[in-house]
């Protein structure tokens, strides 16, 4: 029964998480035609170094099929760059365009408008004390699915 409850309490978080990104992160990104997923695309090819299609899959929790065409569509759209590899064409990396560089730009710029002095208000205290609780969840989560009762 008590991982019954736990799956339930996961389940709230979960959805509590998700209207929270789409309520605070949503209109903003849309403004600039992207949707969540695909800025986090454009935001991890900026600040995560450079990337193959399946390492960007494996860091955002996507399949190497569905990075693929989501990062079809930004290259069409304009904001990614797909380069194959000389070496193995098999492997595909990832560049921002200018224009992608320059929209994660406003993206960031809009979201320090909107959201800086929240995050000043709380304070580092508080906010470090968030990201904490965030590892700790994490943590327990991997622990759990690692879990052998063997």
């Amino acid at each position: 029964m008590k991982s019954m409850v736990f799956e339930n309490e996961i389940w709230d978080f979960l959805r509590t998480i998700t209207e929270g990104m789409a309520n605070a992160f949503r209109p903003i990104v849309e403004e600039h035609g992207l949707t969540l997923m695909q800025t986090r695309i454009l935001v991890e090819v900026k600040d995560g170094g450079p990337h193959t299609i399946g390492s960007l899959g494996g860091i955002i929790g996507l399949t190497s099929g569905n990075a693929s065409s989501m990062c079809k569509k930004l290259e069409t759209a304009g904001f990614l760059r797909r380069i194959r590899t000389p070496e193995d064409e098999r492997f595909v990396k990832l560049t921002l365009t200018q224009h992608g560089e320059d929209t994660v730009y406003r993206i960031e710029e809009a979201l320090e408008r909107r959201y800086g002095a929240f995050l000043e208000h709380k304070g580092e205290k508080e906010y470090q004390r968030f990201i904490e609780c965030m590892d700790n969840v994490k943590a327990f989560m991997q622990e759990m699915y690692r879990f052998d009762p063997k």
